[in-house]
C-alpha cells in the first residue's frame, strides 16, 4: 500500500476544508481525465495526517511514481478544493 501513498504538502497556515475527502480525489480525476491521462492513474481518497499535510491513495492499479508523472495537474486540481496545497511527493515509508 505505501507505493500507492502520495503526500500532498500543505501551507498550515490554511485551513482544511469541510469535504476535502470527497472533493480532492474528484477534482484531480476530473483534472486527470481532461488531461488524457491514463485511466488507471487515478486519486480514490485521501486524508488528513497527524503533522496536517494530506495523504493521498491512487486507484489499485497504480503505483504512486506513476501519479507524479502528472504532478502540476494533481496540484493545481487538489488546490481547486484546498488552497493550501504546496506539492506533491511519494510516501517515504
Amino acid at each position: 500500500m505505501a507505493e500507492r501513498r502520495l503526500i500532498l504538502r500543505k501551507d498550515m497556515s490554511v485551513p482544511l476544508p469541510n469535504k476535502m475527502h470527497q472533493e480532492i480525489p474528484s477534482a484531480i480525476g476530473r483534472a486527470l481525465f481532461h488531461q488524457k491521462a491514463p485511466a488507471n492513474i487515478r486519486i480514490m481518497n485521501t486524508e488528513k495526517t497527524t503533522k496536517g499535510a494530506v495523504t493521498a491513495m491512487t486507484s489499485q492499479n497504480a503505483t504512486a511514481a506513476m501519479a507524479l508523472a502528472c504532478p502540476d495537474v494533481i496540484i493545481d486540481a487538489a488546490r481547486t478544493v484546498d488552497k493550501g496545497v504546496i506539492d506533491i511527493e511519494e510516501n517515504e515509508s
